[in-house]
């Protein structure tokens, strides 16, 4: 039995375990990592601190998601998006091959937002509303608690405003926040005087499904644990005939 215990086999068992754990944790990891958002209830309020993490990209299961923040007004920082209408979603090219939408229906106005200075000091950009005159609303001022919907930077792959409509990004809010902003940006489902609500471009977490590279480096990962689980056995199995050999040419030795 000794021979099935020798330093060499422990150190071989060792790695080849760990290895073929390692392996299977990476496949793990890819395949949560194509396991890209499903849409799931949105109608549950979160927290804003759950849904959007500071310094990092707005998760892709936040989009959607309604929310609620206070904070304070900050005053002549406020962004005019003109162009638009108050149904977000009629702005969006739904065909790739085309540059405008069908017909923007509605009247042709602006978004109008204001920058809320969080808790924290960060700073979130707030579609307050929709209007025909952007020159007539006020500016927001003082502290507040907004609800609203939380939606990605405009600039994210796949999303196409027609009509020639310029997106309304993250960038485009960091330039104009006095602190460290929020990816992304939230529409206010709650009522501003002189401003008309609006219907969010996302209204739920988007569907993409699996993610394909990432399934493939998953089977990729599996493949390497089999393989190595086969190189460990196989050097097991020749330490193991070493240790008989050598016992046999002991014994040899030793009658002799």
């Amino acid at each position: 039995m000794k021979r099935h215990f020798t330093a060499r086999l422990i150190t071989t068992h060792a790695l080849g375990l760990l290895s073929v754990l390692a392996c299977l944790v990476l496949a793990n990891w890819q395949w949560e990592r194509a396991q890209v958002y499903v849409a799931k209830n949105t109608s549950v309020q979160k927290s804003f601190a759950e849904l959007s993490p500071l310094r990092d990209y707005l998760p892709i299961s936040s989009v959607g998601v309604t929310t609620k923040v206070s904070g304070t007004w900050q005053p002549d920082e406020r962004i005019v998006l003109p162009g638009r209408i108050a149904n977000g979603p009629g702005m969006v090219i739904t065909i790739p091959e085309q540059e405008v939408t069908a017909e923007l229906v509605g009247p042709i106005g602006s978004w109008i937002l204001d920058i809320l200075e969080l808790a924290d000091g960060s700073s979130l950009g707030v579609v307050r509303g929709f209007t025909e005159d952007a020159q007539q609303v006020p500016l927001a001022t003082g502290d507040q608690t907004i609800s609203g919907v939380m939606q990605p930077s405009e600039d994210v792959p796949g999303l196409e405003l027609g009509n020639g409509i310029i997106p309304l990004t993250t960038n485009m809010i960091v330039e104009n926040s006095r602190t460290i902003a929020h990816d992304g940006y939230l529409i206010a489902t709650s009522n501003s005087p002189g401003l008309i609500p609006v219907q969010p471009i996302f209204q739920e977490p988007p569907v993409q499904g699996l993610n394909w590279r990432n399934v493939a480096y998953t089977f990729n990962w599996i493949f390497f644990a089999v393989i190595v689980g086969f190189m460990w056995v196989r050097v097991a199995k020749d330490e193991l005939q070493y240790a008989q050999l050598a016992g046999i040419t002991g014994d040899l030795s030793h009658d002799t």
